[in-house]
């Protein structure tokens, strides 16, 4: 036996030379594309087992006996693989450089001073692609990602974006220049469950809290803009599985630099989801929905392109609701679409930028006596020009004219009594608004440490007979390559919703709203670290409130104030713990409308969305390897409600009228919330991976009241808390990507 082992010990020995001989050696550093170096990156010869996955400093090294003309591949979630040929010669060392770009969301060029949060590779980023589909219960939606940084207040566990005290109708939401008239699914008054654009299919975002530029449009608080992605560089297909919902995806280059087609397609069947967190009582149509996207871009020469977006999707719902005199069944079912058709080319050293677009929307909303089925549809034109002035600076100029057609059938409760018997308007009308606009704007630098952004905004709308003009103005002082100073001025308007002008509950002839806003903040970025603070005040005045005589009128005026803190450090991948906090500090006052019996009081009071203190904190680590995880902490002081004080008997009827105490005069308990989530990335063959996840949302099973139910005679009340308690979610998500 001695002898054999030193049989084998000298053949081993033997070998040695001859081995190494026949090897080749790989090795080399895998980065982004902003040069910081990835961790974690499986790097591998195509249609071979040989490779390695990258340390915390993007390194790799590895040997192989496959010599000859080689591909080497790199791939990551959410990073387009990268491909490079090598010549492997045996006994030799061949080093690589690769660099991986963002396919998830990225960002174009975005000129915006102050207040403004965005998605992408650009310089400015401060969402990276990663972050919007690893935040802790924020369900890779992009605006739920975004209700975790200042200035946006937690309401409730819904996306909807309520923003330095306004609702969420004073957001603007728009995808390559069209305006996304209903951009949120179960749609709700706090806006919605989710947003109806998927984070898949979108390339860039830049979210502005106020002080936007004149480009962005007109409205009260907040514009949340978005693009589309562009020309697919490889074949990929996705498919997704998760306990309330499947998935489909696919990117196809079709004509090599020319042709590209991307596709989506998302089924929610939520069923299973309530049965396994004990809530499927509370439904008789469990939420559900479908939605479907395709994203065409056709690049004719090497600076037009054309871009086509379509999406189309559908939901419905149907909950017990208790009302103080009934409990009743709420139904909605709800259509919406977004066709766009976006050109964009260089004429005569002016970029443009020209879109049409078609927004498409019918529902119907039914509970006691209400039974509403409004249906619109929405056609826009929109063009930008920019041109860049020499050393001046830079010059953009755009017009745009969009025009809904609306109508409402069915009948809504008088003074918000919802009970069967209650007094209804009975409504079937139908209209059609338009507005049109033009702006210009410029970017120069007067001095040599300041840029400034001067521009001018006109609006008209039909219904209102209106025409308003909002100069803006905005600067950014650099103290050092590190650290500037931002302050901003605007004037905003915006125009009552359609619904607002009917005859029947509405009043024909109301005017625009109007909001000023003051900024002013300091922005401190290096390295990993990223710290912002800004203070605001905004007034506002001939806000829509309810009338005694005309129903409405632009009687209401207001103001908000307050400070936001924003401190981010490391991204997700890139350092092993990264994460930011925010907090928001809000005082807000607004004239608003009391009921006592059958009158009506005008009082100031707090913003119904007046959220005090709002602090998030989002933490992530990298706990092995592929294995990460993290937890989002929420707090955020109770908004103001306006107690029932007492209530009348209404004669022959089996229902009372409520009288409202003083408006705003107590808040709900505090909003506290902790989410986790786990993710885990297996990468197989060549350039594939698939993610396992589990979510964990309210952690510690907390009851966060929304609001109270009454008796029937008003005397009693008992909380309304969140539908969900601890509750969990899980998926995996595959991805097959192929090189042409």
């Amino acid at each position: 036996m001695r002898s054999l082992g030193l049989v084998s010990l000298f053949s081993i020995c033997f070998s040695l030379p001859t081995l190494a001989q026949s090897t080749a050696f790989v090795q080399g550093q895998v980065v982004d594309e902003t040069e910081r170096p990835m961790a974690f990156v499986n790097v591998q010869i195509v249609d071979t087992t040989d490779g390695a996955v990258t340390g915390r400093d993007g390194r790799f090294a590895f040997s192989t006996q496959h010599l000859g003309p080689r591909d080497l591949s790199a791939s990551f979630i959410g990073f387009e693989p990268a491909r490079k040929t090598l010549h492997l010669t045996a006994g030799d060392t061949t080093t690589v450089h690769l660099v991986l770009r963002r396919i998830l969301i990225e960002l174009g060029e975005t000129v915006v001073t102050v207040s403004t949060y965005t998605t992408g590779e650009d310089e400015t980023v401060t969402l990276a692609p990663l972050d919007v589909v690893t935040t802790p219960g924020a369900s890779a939606d992009i605006f739920r990602a975004f209700k975790t940084f200042p200035g946006v207040a937690t309401v409730d566990n819904g996306a909807g974006l309520f923003v330095r005290g306004g609702d969420v109708s004073e957001t603007a939401i728009l995808l390559d220049q069209a305006t996304v008239v209903h951009p949120y699914k179960y749609e709700s008054p706090t806006g919605g469950v989710f947003g109806t654009i998927p984070p898949f299919m979108v390339q860039g975002t830049a979210f502005s809290t106020g002080g936007f530029s004149a480009r962005y449009g007109n409205a009260l608080s907040a514009v949340l803009a978005m693009e589309s992605l562009d020309m697919p560089v490889q074949q990929s297909y996705t498919l997704g599985l998760g306990l309330a919902a499947g998935a489909v995806g696919l990117d196809l280059p079709l004509i090599d630099d020319k042709l590209g087609l991307r596709f989506t397609g998302n089924r929610s069947f939520t069923d299973l989801l309530f049965r396994v967190n004990g809530h499927r009582d509370k439904f008789v149509t469990t939420p559900q929905g479908h939605d479907g996207n395709i994203n065409l871009i056709y690049q004719y020469s090497p600076t037009g392109r054309l871009k086509f977006f379509s999406f189309d999707a559908g939901d419905e719902i149907g909950v017990q609701v208790t009302e103080p005199s009934f409990d009743g069944l709420y139904r909605n079912r709800t259509d919406r679409a977004l066709h766009n058709l976006q050109w964009t080319d260089v004429w005569a050293d002016w970029f443009i930028q020209t879109s049409a677009s078609l927004n498409q929307y019918k529902t119907r909303r039914q509970l006691g006596n209400l039974d509403l089925a409004p249906r619109d549809w929405t056609g826009k034109i929109r063009t930008d020009w920019e041109r860049v002035l020499g050393t001046f600076g830079i010059l953009r100029l755009g017009a745009e004219m969009e025009h809904a057609d609306n109508r409402f059938v069915g009948r809504i409760p008088q003074g918000d009594v919802l009970d069967p018997e209650a007094e209804v308007f009975e409504l079937d009308t139908s209209y059609g608004a338009r507005r049109t606009g033009a702006y210009f704007e410029a970017d120069f630098k007067p001095v040599r440490r300041i840029v400034a952004n001067v521009g001018m905004r006109a609006d008209h709308h039909n219904l209102a007979g209106d025409f308003v003009i909002d100069p803006r103005l905005s600067a950014r002082y650099q103290f050092s390559e590190d650290t500037n100073a931002r302050l901003a001025w605007g004037i905003y308007h915006q125009f009552p919703a359609p619904f607002e002008y009917n005859p029947t509950s509405g009043n024909p002839n109301l005017g625009p709203q109007r909001a000023q806003h003051w900024i002013g903040g300091l922005h401190h970025e290096r390295g990993q670290l990223l710290v912002r603070l800004e203070a605001y005040y905004k007034p506002y005045r001939d806000l829509v409130l309810d009338d005694a005589d005309l129903n409405l009128a632009n009687a209401g005026s207001g103001r908000a104030s307050g400070v936001d803190f924003f401190c981010k450090y490391g991204a997700f991948l890139n350092t092993r713990l990264s994460g930011w906090m925010a907090y928001s500090l809000l005082r807000s006052r607004r004239l608003q409308v009391r009921h006592l019996e059958f009158e009506m009081l005008r009082e100031e009071a707090p913003s119904p969305f007046d959220i005090t203190h709002n602090l998030t904190l989002v933490t992530k680590m990298q706990i092995v390897r592929t294995l990460s995880g993290g937890l989002t902490l929420r707090y955020a002081t109770g908004r103001p409600i306006t107690p029932i004080v007492g209530a009348v008997p209404v004669i022959d009827k089996s229902y009372y009228l409520p009288i409202e105490g003083p408006i705003g005069s107590e808040r709900l308990p505090s909003f506290q919330q902790i989410d986790g989530q786990l993710s885990y990335v297996h990468f197989f063959g060549s350039g594939h991976q698939a993610v396992f996840y589990l979510a964990v949302n309210n952690l510690l099973n907390r009851t966060n009241v929304l609001d109270y139910d009454y008796s029937i005679d008003y005397t009693q009340r008992q909380p309304r808390t969140t539908l969900f308690r601890r509750s969990i979610y899980f998926g995996t998500t595959v991805s097959l990507n192929y090189w042409p």
